[in-house]
């Protein structure tokens, strides 16, 4: 049996395929400490798995970057400082004594999708995640594509014009981006619905653009724009057979999927790009547990 983990920025999920479905565990918060985190994750494992426990021979990790697959470790999470130098990897083969393989997961959904999801039948799939983060993977064959630093697909330093300003894509894009855009336009004294909230959400900002408010139609219209120039590139560059976007932001396909793939087709000039499939992945949420999977099966030689 192969596991896969999904470890985000807030929470952590633990899965197998048994018949061709994927078995899900609950979740856990993703503890900042990553000493107390391995002691959770080890419970859950254990009490999900119970007496299957036995028949582990892999387990396979999908995390947010940066991290080195080879050694296992995290380099500085900003959702996560506290991880920086902590190898799972080789922490939880002493746990369980069984080989674990840890990418980026952004890549390991890629994977995911490409295996078992809207990317399956195709040589070349792109994934884009736009949640918290962003960032984007690439297979090529059923492989993986890291880059020399297992940067590939790194979209979210992308530099912008981010509402008048120079910025990454990550703040025009993201969900704590377009809320910190919104209270920039407002502090800089534009009149915005939003002003009468207590806190300002993500959601709020995408309601309140499509009842009309003006500050929330500019942020939002800005990250559509930004969103399109990134996968515009990725057209242009790396000529996929199909771009699925997945991720929170992603979830009602007209807050970002929709408009986004408008965008892209109006900007790109060749006509082969206005052709190629930019939609929803189809496995949303276990993208990632999919992917870590077929990344511990590959790496012991079950997937060719």
């Amino acid at each position: 049996m192969i596991l896969g983990i999904d470890i985000g920025a807030t929470k952590t999920r633990v899965g197998f395929i048994e018949r061709e479905t994927l078995v899900k565990s609950k979740s856990i918060g993703t503890n900042k400490d990553p000493e107390r985190f391995l002691r959770d994750l080890s419970d859950l494992i254990e009490e999900f798995l119970g007496g299957k426990i036995k028949e582990l021979s892999g387990i396979g990790i999908g995390a947010p970057g940066p991290l080195d697959p080879s050694s296992g470790a995290f380099g500085e999470l900003p959702n996560l400082p506290l991880w920086n130098g902590f190898s799972i990897k080789s922490r939880i083969e002493n746990l369980y004594s069984v080989p674990a393989f840890l990418q980026n997961d952004a890549n390991v959904a890629t994977l995911g999708e490409a295996l078992y999801g809207g990317g399956r039948g195709y040589k070349y799939v792109c994934y884009i995640t736009i949640s918290t983060g962003i960032g984007a993977g690439f297979v090529i064959d059923k492989r993986i594509v890291e880059g020399k630093n297992n940067l590939a697909g790194e979209i979210w330093a992308l530099t912008v014009d981010n509402l008048g300003q120079s910025d990454i894509l990550l703040n025009a894009c993201s969900g704590p981006g377009i809320v910190r855009n919104s209270k920039r336009l407002i502090d800089n004294g534009e009149e915005s619905s939003l002003s009468m909230l207590n806190r300002i959400e993500t959601k709020d900002v995408f309601n309140h653009a499509f009842n009309g408010d003006r500050v929330s139609k500019k942020v939002i219209e800005n990250a559509w724009e930004n969103m399109a120039f990134a996968i515009e590139i990725i057209l242009v560059t790396l000529d996929p057979d199909i771009v699925l976007l997945g991720g929170g932001l992603c979830f009602e396909e007209k807050y970002m999927v929709d408009p986004v793939r408008e965008r892209v087709y109006k900007r790109v000039f060749l006509e082969t790009h206005k052709n190629t499939p930019v939609k929803r992945s189809d496995l949303w949420n276990e993208a990632v547990i999919y992917g870590a999977i077929a990344l511990a099966q590959q790496s012991n030689g079950k997937i060719a």
